[in-house]
């Protein structure tokens, strides 16, 4: 299991065919359709070989990776964060959210500012440098750097603020 933390959806402007890079999202040709930008994703695929789209962050692999459609949201770049599983677990629970048992999809969102709160006071409750290795939740435990849980927790805050600043809800699944 891995769960993702994203603002909830907003308004398409368009559709475009990328590796993801943040570079090459940006200068990608935009498509009015869904459908379209899958299709050029899927003859770009196809081809026996193809060069890395300009504005590609790791030009040297681009090739080698699959290309996907995208939506682009009127708001521009929309942050996410995915954690694994175990860090779920952890994350969970600091954050005042039902905790992943491992037999059901954790899903659910909370308004921007809830969800920004929440995360402060996990950042202050959270033990300064260890990651979750060094705790437990149940009979499992995380093996990671030190510092990992604090990490997760400051990218789930840039997403809460950035929900707060364009309205959103912050979904999780």
């Amino acid at each position: 299991m891995s769960l993702t933390f994203a603002p909830s959806r907003g308004i398409t402007v368009a559709h475009v065919v990328t590796c993801g890079c943040a570079g090459a999202t940006e200068r990608a040709p935009r498509y009015g359709a869904w459908a379209d930008a899958d299709d050029g994703a899927g003859r770009a695929n196809a081809a026996a070989q193809r060069t890395p789209l300009p504005g590609c962050e790791m030009p040297d692999v681009c090739p080698q990776h699959p290309l996907h459609a995208e939506e682009l949201d009127a708001d521009g770049p929309v942050p996410d964060v995915n954690v694994h599983g175990g860090t779920a677990r952890f994350l969970l629970p600091l954050l005042g959210l039902p905790a992943a048992d491992g037999t059901d999809e954790v899903c659910g969102d909370l308004p921007a500012g809830d969800f920004v709160g929440r995360v402060l006071v996990a950042l202050a409750l959270a033990p300064q440098g260890t990651g979750p290795g060094a705790m437990r939740a149940g009979s499992a435990s995380v093996d990671c750097v030190p510092g990992h849980l604090r990490a997760r927790l400051h990218d789930l805050l840039r997403v809460g603020q950035w929900c707060v600043a364009h309205d959103r809800r912050v979904v999780w699944a």
